[in-house]
């Protein structure tokens, strides 16, 4: 029949207890723990080389200055529960690990999205099995937002699957994840080249787990985990047959945030030299080729961003963003490829009559903008 057990968030550095890599490895190959492994920072080479403009830049809330680095801890649980399509790891008591479930916490502040979760008198409380699936060991990685966007997949959890392989730790504690689409498949393919589980139950018990911090929205503050993620999918990606494109990641089939004078904007960059690409029609293999064929590379904000990841170094990136929809995520991944990133914050929204009807009928349309073209236009000859 089964319980139903109150949910509470705790941060993993508060209940797993740090120590050194060496008792952290004698801990992952016995039955000890629970732990925490801090990783140290390395080094990186970064370019600290960025612009930023636009009629909305006072409205920018960020410092001007690229995002520090944030620490990245490897946690060792043990007789935990999983739910893979959320990335959530808890105790049979309810305790639930905050960098696992982080991300499905910012859509659902109290859980109540998680299957089998009912909110009663304002506590969420999950109903679990008698009998659940059971695995010996696992690594989990795969965090809510990334399931189904690029952006957070690339940035957020192929560093956590690289950060557990770097210490060895997939070979022991098979990696798993929900059924994957084929995009994600082949990104693992080049960042670890290891079969993933895909599990489809809503709910698993673990024996023994391993996670990476690294989960929770680890492109607002990357360091140099996520340039080692980026060699290691560049070593095994398709290499590029020419340099010096100019490149627009169109967004026009796209209804969350419309830019309603994008066709406009598509026709000024044409006339220099653009080409206007649907990154979404292009496998994961073609992007990141063509990622490293660019020498400048401009577009809305959006997952596609993600690929200036994969920018050669001194490659130039322009990233439009409305001002009710600002970041610095993009800024951060283009750092850690050595690409020079320029922003331009543009006002936003429009009085919504203004998009065209077959957007705003559309499941996720959120707001529509309209761009300063011939400001803009300036914007990016000075990037030329």
């Amino acid at each position: 029949m089964g319980q139903t057990t109150p949910l509470r968030i705790v941060e993993e550095t508060s209940i797993l207890p740090a120590t050194g890599a060496a008792v952290f490895e004698q801990a992952t190959s016995a039955p000890q723990g629970p732990l925490r492994l801090e990783l140290p920072e390395r080094e990186g080479v970064a370019t600290e080389a960025f612009g930023l403009g636009g009629p909305a830049l006072a409205a920018w809330p960020f410092e001007h200055r690229p995002p520090s680095a944030r620490t990245v801890s490897l946690c060792l649980t043990r007789d935990v529960l999983h739910l893979p399509g959320f990335g959530a790891i808890l105790s049979p008591d309810g305790t639930v690990l905050k960098a696992s479930a982080r991300e499905a916490l910012e859509r659902w502040p109290d859980l109540s999205g998680l299957p089998g979760a009912r909110v009663e008198e304002g506590v969420t409380r999950l109903a679990i099995p008698d009998t659940l699936p059971t695995l010996d060991r696992a690594a989990v990685f795969l965090a809510w937002g990334g399931v189904f966007n690029y952006g957070h997949f690339v940035l957020d959890c192929l560093p956590s699957l690289v950060a557990l392989d770097e210490q060895g730790l997939l070979e022991r504690y098979p990696p798993i994840a929900p059924p994957l689409k084929a995009w994600q498949r082949d990104l693992i393919a080049m960042a670890v080249g290891k079969p993933v589980r895909e599990v489809k139950a809503d709910l698993v018990r673990i024996g023994a787990a391993v996670h990476a911090t690294s989960m929770d929205h680890y492109l607002h503050g990357p360091g140099d985990l996520l340039g080692r993620t980026r060699a290691r999918i560049l070593a095994r990606a398709p290499a590029p047959r020419t340099r010096g494109r100019r490149v627009y990641f169109s967004r026009r089939g796209h209804s969350m945030r419309v830019m309603v004078n994008e066709a406009a904007l598509e026709a000024a960059l044409r006339t220099r030299g653009f080409e206007i690409v649907r990154p979404e029609r292009l496998s994961v293999a073609d992007q990141i080729q063509l990622m490293q064929e660019v020498d400048v590379l401009v577009g809305p904000t959006g997952a596609a961003m993600a690929n200036a990841l994969f920018a050669p170094a001194g490659a130039r990136i322009v990233e439009i963003q409305p001002q009710n929809f600002t970041s610095q995520w993009v800024w951060a991944a283009s750092r850690c490829a050595e690409a020079e990133w320029r922003g331009y914050v543009c006002a936003s929204p429009v009085d919504p009559r203004t998009v065209a009807w077959r957007h705003r009928l559309r499941r996720g349309f959120r707001f529509g903008y309209a761009l300063a073209l011939d400001d803009f236009l300036a914007f990016v000859d000075a990037a030329l």
